[in-house]
C-alpha cells in the first residue's frame, strides 16, 4: 500500500458496485465500459490490501471489509460534495460562518427575530451568537473576532461602522396588587416617592442615563430601594414585592408569575431603548453585507420618529 493513495473516483466506482452488487449494471450507471471499471476496483483492493467483493460467475457479495469500506465511502463522497457545495454558495456570497455579539438585553426579542430570519431565508450561513457588553463588542469588533456587535451606543469613540438599528418604548412593571395598579391611569409623576427598582453604571450604565435623565426631567424622584445592571434582575425583584421600575418594552415579556406589564404611555420621544448595529472595520464580503441587509430589514421599522422640533 505505500506509495498508494486512493482516490475519489475509486470510492465513486466501488459504491457503485456496491449498490448494485453487479459490474455490468455498475458500468452503465456510471457511464463506462466494465473493463476499465473491473481494472479500477482491482486497483483499490490492492490499494486496501484485501479483497472487498466475493466473485462468483452468478454473483458478487461484499465482503466484510467491503460493507465497512462502503459506510465510510458514502460518508466521504457525501462529505466531499457539501464541502464542493458549500465552497460554490460561499463564493456568490450566500454561506459561511457570521460572529454575532449583542447585549442581554437585545436576547428577549432582537436575537430571535434575527436568528429565525436567518435560519428562514439564509439556512447555508452558520450562525454564531455571543453574549457580551457594549465594551466587550467593539473590543472584539475591533481584533476580529466578532463580525457584528448589536450594542448600545459607544461612550467613547470606536473607530467602527455604527449605525442605530431600531428603539423601543419603556412600560412600567409592578408586582401584583400594587396600589399603582388600581388607579385608571398612571402618571409618571405617580411614581415620585414610590419604592423603585432602578438601573446601576454598572458594566456601562446607558439604561441608567436614560431612565435616570427622564425622572429628573419631570421632577420625579421614586424611592431607590436597590439599584441593579440588568433588567432580568429588577424583574425578579419587582416579582418578589420590592418596588416598581420601567423597563425597555421586551424586556417585559419575561415579566415573572407575581409581576404586572403595564404600558402608561410613557413618551417614546423622550425615553426609549436604543440599539446600535456595530461591524468590524475592514470591507465587508458578500456574506456579511447580506446579513447586514437581513437584519436591517428585520428591525429598522421599529425605529421610532425623530422627534419635532421645539415650536413645530
Amino acid at each position: 500500500m505505500a506509495g498508494h493513495s486512493i482516490e475519489l473516483n475509486q470510492l465513486r466506482y466501488f459504491v457503485a458496485v456496491a449498490e448494485e452488487l453487479n459490474f455490468r449494471r455498475a458500468a452503465r450507471r456510471l457511464n463506462m465500459t466494465q473493463p476499465p471499471l473491473s481494472r479500477h476496483i482491482a486497483l483499490l483492493e490492492h490499494t486496501v490490501g484485501t479483497p472487498l467483493f466475493d466473485r462468483t460467475k452468478r454473483s458478487v457479495r461484499l465482503t466484510p471489509a467491503g460493507r465497512r469500506l462502503l459506510i465510510d465511502a458514502s460518508d466521504i463522497l457525501t462529505r466531499t460534495e457539501s464541502a464542493v457545495l458549500s465552497a460554490r454558495e460561499a463564493a456568490k456570497g450566500r454561506a459561511g460562518m457570521i460572529q454575532l455579539g449583542f447585549i442581554p438585553s437585545a436576547c428577549v426579542d432582537i436575537i430571535p427575530r434575527i436568528a429565525r430570519r436567518i435560519t428562514m431565508e439564509m439556512p447555508e450561513v452558520d450562525l454564531h451568537l455571543r453574549e457580551v457588553m457594549t465594551f466587550e463588542a467593539t473590543e472584539s469588533l475591533g481584533v476580529g473576532s466578532l463580525d457584528l456587535g448589536i450594542i448600545r451606543l459607544p461612550r467613547f469613540g470606536s473607530g467602527l461602522p455604527i449605525e442605530k438599528l431600531c428603539s423601543e418604548p419603556f412600560v412600567l412593571i409592578a408586582p401584583r396588587g400594587h396600589p399603582l395598579l388600581a388607579q385608571r391611569t398612571v402618571d409618571i409623576t405617580d411614581l415620585d416617592g414610590v419604592d423603585f427598582i432602578g438601573y446601576s453604571t454598572e458594566r456601562g450604565g446607558f439604561l441608567f442615563d436614560v431612565v435616570q435623565g427622564f425622572l429628573s426631567a419631570h421632577g420625579v424622584a421614586p424611592r431607590m430601594i436597590y439599584q441593579v445592571a440588568q433588567s432580568h434582575t429588577i424583574i425578579a425583584l419587582v416579582n418578589s414585592g420590592f418596588g416598581v421600575s420601567i423597563v425597555p418594552r421586551s424586556n417585559g415579556l419575561t415579566a415573572m408569575p407575581n409581576t404586572i406589564v403595564r404600558d402608561i404611555g410613557l413618551p417614546p420621544d423622550e425615553l426609549h431603548s436604543d440599539y446600535y448595529l456595530a461591524q468590524r472595520p475592514k470591507e465587508p464580503e458578500p456574506l456579511l453585507r447580506d446579513v447586514v441587509a437581513l437584519i436591517r430589514s428585520e428591525l429598522n421599522p421599529d425605529i421610532l420618529p425623530a422627534p419635532k422640533p421645539a415650536g413645530g
